[in-house]
C-alpha cells in the first residue's frame, strides 16, 4: 500500500449554471430533509441523476468571467451580472464521478478544496458532507465513511455567489484546485508541520537552530506506537540534519504534537537574489513499516526592523519595493492556471519589485 497519495481531481467535471427545481431538488427550500438525509436526496444530488446535458469542464473554473457585463450591476465587482439581484447567474452546480479501488478500504480519505467562491454545499453519494461560507479559505471533508470502495462515487457541489466579501471582482465557482487525499489512519495531520529557525553567528561559524513541530493524527479505534523521523535536505538533495523520536504512542483518535530540534551548520540563507529552500521530509513508522511521508519546504533567514534604518534581511538593509495585487487577472477572472501566477511574479520582479501583497484574504 502507498503511504500517502494526494491526487488532483481537477478534470472531468460537469457544470450547470442556475438553480431550477429539476436540478436543485428543493435545496434551499422549506424541506431540508431532501438534501440532508441519506436516501432522501433528489435532483442533482442523487448519484443516478442524468447530467449528460451539463457542460464538460476542468478546474479551476470561474463562470462569471464568461457572463459579459451589465450596466445595472455593481461597479465595484466589474459590472458582472452576479449578486442577489441576479439569482439565475449567481448559483452553479458541479458534479464529478470517479472510481475508488477496493484496496482503499481501511485508509482515511478526504477531499480538499483550495477555494470555492462563495457559499458551497458538498455531497458525496447523496450524503451531505457540509457547507463552507468563505470564498477565500480552503476546506476539507473526510469521506472515509461515505465512499463506495471498488465502485463509482459521485461528488456534487452547489455554489452560491449571491453574497460578496470584497468590493472588487471576485468571480464564482470552484476556482482553485481540488484534491483527493489518501492516508493510513496514522498520518501527519493536514498542514501538520511547522518549521522555524534562529541563526547564530560566531567567529568562523554560522549555524541555524531549527525547530520542527509535527502534528500526528491517529484516526482509528486502536492506540498506535510509532516512530517519527524528520530529515532536512538542501537544494541539492543532500541530508544536512535529522531528528528521530521513537517509542511514542499516539492514542486512538488523538492528534499529538511532537517538537524536535536540529542544527544546520553553515546554512544557505534565503535571500531575494538567491531564494534557497530546504526540504523537510517527515516519515512516520509503525514498527518496521512506513505508514506516511510528508514534505515541507522552508527557508532559513533573519529579518529585523529598525526604527531609523528600516528593514534588514540577513543583516543587509533592503528597500522594500512592494506591489499590491488582487487575485484576479485581467481577462481571465480568478480561475488562474498556476503558470499565470508564475508569469505575474516573474514580470513584477523584472519591474524591480521585491515584495508582494496578495489582496485581503488567503491567496491560492
Amino acid at each position: 500500500m502507498v503511504a500517502r497519495e494526494r491526487l488532483s481531481i481537477d478534470f472531468g467535471w460537469r457544470f450547470h449554471l442556475g438553480d431550477d427545481e429539476d436540478v436543485s431538488g428543493g435545496v434551499g427550500g422549506a424541506d431540508p430533509s431532501v438534501y440532508t438525509k441519506a436516501g432522501r436526496a433528489v435532483g442533482a444530488v442523487w448519484p443516478d441523476f442524468d447530467d449528460s446535458k451539463w457542460r464538460e469542464i476542468d478546474l479551476p473554473h470561474d463562470w462569471v468571467v464568461e457572463l459579459g457585463f451589465d450596466a445595472k450591476a455593481d461597479r465595484w465587482h466589474g459590472y458582472a451580472p452576479v449578486g442577489r439581484e441576479w439569482p439565475s447567474t449567481s448559483i452553479g452546480w458541479y458534479r464529478k464521478t470517479f472510481n475508488l479501488p477496493q484496496s482503499d478500504e481501511g485508509r482515511r480519505l478526504s477531499i480538499e478544496f483550495d477555494g470555492v467562491f462563495r457559499h458551497s454545499i458538498v455531497w458525496l453519494n447523496s450524503h451531505r458532507l457540509g457547507g463552507h461560507l468563505s470564498g477565500y479559505t480552503s476546506f476539507r471533508y473526510d469521506i472515509t465513511d461515505y465512499a463506495n470502495y471498488g465502485g463509482q462515487n459521485v461528488l456534487v457541489v452547489r455554489v452560491d455567489a449571491r453574497a460578496f466579501e470584497l468590493w472588487s471582482y471576485e468571480g464564482a465557482g470552484i476556482y482553485r484546485h481540488v484534491w483527493l487525499v489518501k492516508t493510513d489512519p496514522l498520518h501527519v495531520a493536514q498542514w501538520g508541520t511547522f518549521v522555524t529557525s534562529t541563526v547564530q553567528k560566531r567567529p568562523g561559524q554560522v549555524r541555524a537552530e531549527v525547530t520542527i513541530k509535527t502534528s500526528i493524527a491517529n484516526e482509528c479505534d486502536v492506540n498506535a506506537p510509532c516512530t517519527l523521523v524528520s530529515t532536512i535536505l538542501d537544494a541539492e538533495g543532500k541530508v544536512v540534519a535529522e531528528a528521530q523520536t521513537s517509542n511514542m504512542v499516539v492514542e486512538a483518535w488523538e492528534n499529538r504534537q511532537v517538537v524536535q530540534q536540529v542544527t544546520v551548520n553553515d546554512p544557505s540563507l534565503w535571500s531575494i537574489e538567491v531564494p534557497h529552500l530546504y526540504r523537510l521530509i517527515t516519515t512516520v513508522r509503525k514498527g518496521p513499516g512506513l505508514v506516511d511521508t510528508y514534505h515541507t519546504t522552508f527557508g532559513i533567514r533573519t529579518i529585523r526592523f529598525d526604527a531609523d534604518r528600516g528593514f534588514f534581511l540577513n543583516g543587509k538593509q533592503i528597500k522594500i519595493k512592494g506591489l499590491c495585487c488582487h487575485q484576479d487577472h485581467a481577462g481571465l477572472g480568478v480561475a488562474l492556471p498556476d503558470a499565470v501566477q508564475e508569469f505575474r511574479i516573474r514580470r513584477l520582479k523584472e519591474m524591480g519589485g521585491n515584495a508582494y501583497r496578495c489582496a485581503h484574504n488567503p491567496p491560492t
